[in-house]
């Protein structure tokens, strides 16, 4: 029928952040192959400046959830969350990679790199963001996400084996979902979404 939801729209409507998962044992073999559809995304000019790294053994999640100060969220009454996840998907920026590709002879028409007003290799970075987290909620897992000023970007990077030229934006988690916080969130309503014209 013509006002039905499609998949994607009803994954949509569905989807939401996640930041309380429970421990399991179960195994999701899905979520190695998440990243391999994530990273189709476009980027400026083909630079191909966006990658990840999938973190999965429990040994490695438990230090990033160190190094992403879980403990100090645990003390202010959130629930653990990226210590419980099954997988954690880091995304990192590789921004030569874009600089390099607009010095090449076919680019030097177009608006440098260096110049842009809004710098894509964050568009960029958000749209594998964005991949990533349906490709989990597609499994039936929920997904989260942390940026990385809330972390120890720079012990991350070594524990990872991050060069240090990459940026890392944070990371995406996958997890089964857990009771809520008791904290409670006032979010404000307001309008977000316009038609031909932006309007309050």
């Amino acid at each position: 029928m013509a006002n039905e939801e499609t998949y994607l729209q009803n994954l949509l409507a569905n989807r939401k952040i996640v930041r309380n998962y429970i421990e399991t044992t179960k195994e999701f073999p899905e979520l190695k192959k998440v990243i391999d559809y994530a990273i189709k995304i476009p980027t400026a000019g083909f630079s191909r400046g966006i990658e990840f790294v999938h973190v999965s053994k429990k040994e490695n999640i438990n230090k990033l959830a160190y190094l992403a100060n879980e403990e100090s969220y645990v003390e202010k009454g959130f629930n653990k969350w990226i210590s419980n996840s099954l997988s954690i998907y880091l995304i990192l920026i590789n921004e030569k990679a874009y600089h390099d590709r607009y010095s090449e002879k076919d680019k030097k028409n177009s608006t440098q790199s260096s110049d842009w007003i809004v710098p894509y290799w964050y568009v960029d970075a958000g749209a594998a963001m964005m991949n990533c987290m349906l490709l989990i909620e597609e499994i039936g897992l929920k997904s989260g996400f942390l940026g990385s000023h809330n972390m120890k970007s720079a012990e991350i990077k070594s524990l990872i084996k991050i060069p240090e030229s990459y940026q890392l934006l944070g990371f995406v988690t996958a997890g089964i979902e857990g009771k809520a916080s008791s904290i409670k969130k006032n979010v404000p309503k307001k309008k977000i979404t316009h038609y031909e014209y932006f309007n309050k």
